[in-house]
């Protein structure tokens, strides 16, 4: 078991951030984050028969759907080990927001089934921050890690998170919008993953139209080309609307291609710092480093000139795994804004937070 729990922590992290699920927030937080949870299981498999059986190739990473990923998960825990653990893109960034010192409120949803219940005491026993929707008639969205000789196969559903209803957030921001909203003129992110949009168009026009103003800040992550592709105009809608613009190049070549009449990324760009007023926008280009394309001069200004800049990944001996380097790329460039850095500071904090994460198997800081 402590090389199961090794290996979890390696893979999923292991300090996620502070603790209250009952809705009880003291301190409004400085980032408040919207995305998909999920019950990760972690399972060590002393052959790999059990992957030939469902079809599966070792290494391999996907979607099932959730009648046979429970199957799956209830073979492989028989026979071995298992640990359980939170997941997601965005409590995977709160996680490392923690890390470095900034606390983090999540919103998101679950099922009424037994794995919410799991979920929800390891949500308070690991002391994270979070209000969960219970979605009747829905499964809790769970992800399924299959360990064989150090290599993870990793499946998942996201299942009652794509369920999350835009009552759950009006109702909170009515009852306790003091507890959890900043004061329009402080700083405050509302951070939104890409994973998170599909379904939930009525839910990211809330957080737009009532929540983002002043210094109430839309942070985006595109997050992967295929929900770009199949959810361009949401995405474009979001971007025109977000300060920060997190994606790789891959992802915005998608939302370029997609939203049609653009060129490149550049023109994809122009376009948003035209028609969204002052914005930062992050193309990031794995080891290559990171470019910026942005009309930011300082906070409170009008918008400036458009300029793009190129900023050098850090070196990075041994890379291990690239899997929630841009999650965590997101969390460093974030604590450090709200540390009042400068941009070209915060930007190599970030790439510094995602150059130690690389060096681990799943998000995780050494």
């Amino acid at each position: 078991m402590e090389y199961l729990s090794y290996m979890y922590e390696k893979i999923f992290g292991g300090n996620p951030p502070t603790d209250d699920t009952q809705g009880a927030f003291h301190t409004p937080r400085k980032v408040i984050c919207f995305g998909n949870v999920l019950l990760d299981r972690l399972v060590q498999l002393e052959d790999p028969q059990l992957l030939e059986r469902f079809g599966l190739e070792l290494g391999s990473k996907g979607e099932l759907d959730m009648e046979k990923l429970n199957q799956l998960a209830a073979e492989a825990s028989e026979s071995s080990q298992c640990l359980t653990n939170p997941g997601g893109s965005a409590l995977n960034t709160a996680r490392i927001l923690k890390q470095l010192g900034t606390d983090a409120l999540f919103f998101g949803a679950v099922g009424a089934d037994k794995h919410a219940e799991e979920l929800r005491q390891i949500i308070r026993d690991r002391g994270i921050e979070a209000r969960l929707q219970t979605v009747e008639d829905a499964h809790t969205g769970q992800c399924v890690c299959l360990m064989y000789q150090d290599n993870p196969t990793l499946y998942a559903n996201i299942g009652a998170s794509a369920q999350f209803q835009v009552q759950t957030l009006s109702h909170a921001v009515s009852h306790e919008g003091q507890s959890f909203l900043r004061p329009v003129e402080r700083k405050q992110i509302l951070y939104v993953e890409g994973f998170f949009v599909p379904q939930r168009s009525d839910v990211c026009d809330y957080i737009v139209q009532h929540l983002v103003r002043e210094r109430r800040r839309l942070a985006l992550n595109l997050s992967a080309p295929y929900i770009v592709r199949k959810n361009h105009r949401a995405m474009m809608q979001l971007a025109r609307a977000a300060f920060f613009l997190f994606g790789n190049r891959q992802e915005f070549e998608a939302l370029a291609e997609a939203a049609g009449g653009f060129r490149n990324v550049d023109e994809l760009a122009d376009h948003l710092l035209q028609f969204g007023g002052t914005k930062v926008i992050f193309v990031t280009n794995g080891s290559a480093g990171v470019q910026v394309i942005t009309n930011y001069v300082e906070e409170l200004a009008p918008p400036g000139p458009v300029s793009f800049e190129d900023y050098r990944a850090q070196r990075v001996d041994q890379l291990v795994d690239a899997t929630g380097a841009g999650d965590a790329f997101v969390a460093g460039f974030l604590h450090a804004w709200l540390e009042k850095r400068s941009l070209g500071e915060c930007i190599r904090m970030a790439s510094s937070v995602a150059a130690k994460v690389v060096t681990q198997v799943g998000c995780n800081l050494p």
